[in-house]
């Protein structure tokens, strides 16, 4: 363990995440991931309202989605601003066939949008809400994977 000043310190960011989703998303969630991306997807119960939703990829990482009333309502407007975008998590998904994603996403009707500040085409589901404070839709990315 790696110290700071004596004490214990912080060492590395762990490979968790954990997302809340309204109820009323769960199918449309699930059927993106799955059906779309072709992700592993399971369900498992831990006695909540809702089963917990286990996204997994080929490398074996994964995400979890809890689906509960408390997670923040979807956005209501047709297009996603920086002042919607900035309040919510950036995550980076990465796939070996970037452009046949890309289409596949879409052909499903997922918003697309760019950013100044990047290259990459950046993504959001008005379904997915992540952060309770932020009162917003996660915003994600998916970029090529460099074998």
């Amino acid at each position: 363990m790696t110290e700071a000043g004596g004490e214990a310190a912080v060492v590395e960011l762990g490979a968790r995440v954990h997302l809340f989703v309204q109820p009323r998303a769960r199918e449309e969630f699930t059927s993106l991931f799955r059906d779309v991306l072709g992700c592993d997807v399971r369900e498992r119960d831990f006695g909540l309202a809702y089963p917990i939703l286990l996204v997994s990829f080929g490398n074996g990482s994964a995400f979890s989605v809890e689906f509960t009333e408390l997670a923040p309502p979807e956005l209501t407007s047709d297009t996603l601003v920086d002042e919607q975008a900035f309040r919510g998590a950036w995550i980076e998904f990465r796939t070996t066939d970037l452009d046949g994603h890309l289409q596949k996403l879409r052909r499903a009707g997922i918003r697309e949008f760019r950013h100044p500040g990047s290259s990459h085409a950046y993504l959001q589901c008005t379904w997915w809400a992540g952060i309770p404070a932020a009162r917003c839709g996660i915003c994600w990315s998916i970029s090529e994977l460099r074998l």
